[in-house]
């Protein structure tokens, strides 16, 4: 026992740790793949890929990653604060081009909506037979 940390208060501490560890080893696994693909891929995607394959496969327990995760979660919005007043320097390019812009987002939200219906039917279909 820490002489220094209640063991409550320690074993929160090495949880947080470990999880951080286990998730930034992923992010950079994921680059160092991504680095040696002939295409461009995030790292990050690659990653996080990786890291649903390990909890899928219980190679990677969920409460290892569990604390972190939430904690991350959690403090994300803050990190998209930077990105929303960058954009900002751009608005007269997003008023110059605002109808694109819905028909765009709109288009593509319908042709997923419609895509994942069909395939869900598709393979509803499949699995009753």
């Amino acid at each position: 026992m820490s002489k220094f940390l209640p063991p409550i208060l320690l074993t929160r501490v090495v949880n947080f740790t470990r999880g951080f560890i286990i998730i930034f080893l992923f992010l950079v696994v994921g680059k160092v793949i991504s680095a040696q693909l002939p295409i461009v891929f995030p790292g990050s995607i690659i990653g996080l890929l990786l890291l649903f394959l390990g909890l899928s496969t219980r190679l990677i327990k969920i409460k290892w990653v569990l604390d972190s995760a939430n904690f991350t979660l959690k403090y994300m919005v803050i990190l998209f604060i930077p990105l929303a007043v960058g954009l900002i320097n751009y608005f007269d390019l997003f008023l110059a081009n605002w109808v694109v812009i819905l028909f765009s987002i709109f288009f593509t939200s319908f042709l997923i909506l419609f895509t994942v219906g069909h395939l869900f039917q598709y393979l509803n279909k499949a699995g009753n037979k």
